[in-house]
């Protein structure tokens, strides 16, 4: 079962490596980009978790309304996002990002997830968990 996770793992990071290598993206080697990948993982899901606890929090506590919790969320997701590529690039010296790449990667990672984000609002919705009527 391990082995079939590392080989899935290893997989997916050798395709968003081609993806990123499209967009400008320079590795010293295929080693340095998975490892790239990975912790680009490690960073960002944190920081992801907070992105979206904030708008929907507010969503929750009706002060947004459902398309500005999602405009809310897409920008803290990308700057999320291009923080943690921008951290990568400093200090691992064999990765080159250009900024501009970097940000459209950061927006296409959002607005990938964006997809989630709404599933979270409507299920909260559906549930009756929300006071107000917003949209």
């Amino acid at each position: 079962m391990t082995k079939i996770i590392r080989k899935v793992v290893t997989f997916t990071a050798i395709l968003f490596c081609i993806l990123l290598v499209i967009f400008g993206f320079e590795f010293a080697s295929l080693w340095t980009g998975i490892i790239f990948a990975v912790l680009l993982c490690a960073i960002s899901l944190p920081l992801e978790i907070f992105a979206s606890a904030i708008p929907r929090a507010l969503f929750e506590l009706g002060k947004l309304s459902k398309h500005t919790a999602q405009i809310l969320f897409v920008i803290l997701d990308t700057s999320a996002t291009f923080a943690a590529l921008s951290i990568l690039d400093y200090f691992m010296n064999d990765v080159s990002i250009l900024p501009i790449s970097a940000f459209i990667i950061a927006l296409i990672i959002a607005l990938f997830s964006l997809t989630d984000f709404q599933e979270k609002l409507l299920k909260k919705e559906d549930n009756g968990l929300l006071v107000n009527d917003r949209e």
